[in-house]
């Protein structure tokens, strides 16, 4: 019984504080369809950052509980911190509701599809693969 004061403790280690502190960010290359690095993506345990190619941040999607569902939300990083869309099954919508196009993710790979169902890109999203295949999408759909 040894391992039991240990799990203990790495039970209250994850619980405390900042997920960052424990985890560091996951990073993820944004291709586009020639397999040109286009921008990045940092995966964290509750949300996922997207930044472009040259490493500025242009922002996140997250979850969040709406009407005891789950939602995936997508923030722009201004300064007023914008609501720009929202995703859901496999869908990705503008602020407004308005289809911008559909994201799908393997074990290994996210694609994203405009309206029309051309492939825009992928991303190697290997962890929360529906917030970072939807966050990609977010990006290469030209949300952020």
């Amino acid at each position: 019984m040894r391992l039991f004061p240990i799990i203990i403790l790495a039970l209250i280690l994850l619980s405390a504080g900042s997920s960052q502190a424990v985890f560091p960010p996951l990073p993820v290359d944004i291709l586009n369809t020639s397999e040109k690095l286009v921008g990045r993506a940092r995966i964290y345990s509750n949300y996922v950052e997207i930044f472009d190619a040259a490493q500025r941040r242009k922002g996140a999607i997250g979850v969040m509980l709406v009407d005891g569902l789950t939602q995936l939300f997508l923030v722009q990083s201004d300064g007023e911190k914008a609501l720009i869309g929202w995703a859901e099954n496999h869908r990705l919508f503008d602020k407004d509701g308005k289809l911008v196009g559909f994201y799908q993710w393997t074990p290994i790979w996210s694609y994203v599809y405009d309206k029309s169902q051309k492939k825009m890109g992928k991303a190697q999203c290997l962890a929360y693969q529906g917030i970072c295949a939807a966050g990609v999408a977010g990006y290469l759909l030209g949300l952020y």
